[in-house]
């Protein structure tokens, strides 16, 4: 699933459906290095520091911002932040 920022009155094309992220605590893990990479780095977070974390993750869907372009920089420097929501502690 792709997302973009919108406000609630834009009418959306047909096919597309509205998406909104819940407020509240996530934890935002950077991941510099290709895409290819971001599972390791998922495994990581859910596998290593949530458990050690003592939280658990909220009942939403975790998602990703491409902080950079990949047809700007080479695939070592792309950026992306991981956000995965919490429950309340």
């Amino acid at each position: 699933m792709a997302c973009m920022s919108c406000l609630a009155d834009v009418e959306l094309p047909e096919g597309f459906s509205r998406q909104t992220l819940m407020g509240g605590e996530y934890a935002v893990l950077r991941h510099k290095g290709p895409y290819a990479d971001l599972a390791s780095a998922y495994q990581w977070l859910y596998g290593v520091w949530l458990p050690q974390s003592g939280r658990l993750p909220a009942d939403q869907p975790c998602f990703e911002e491409y902080l950079n372009n990949p047809r700007e920089v080479a695939p070592a420097e792309l950026l992306t932040d991981i956000y995965v929501p919490l429950a309340p502690a």
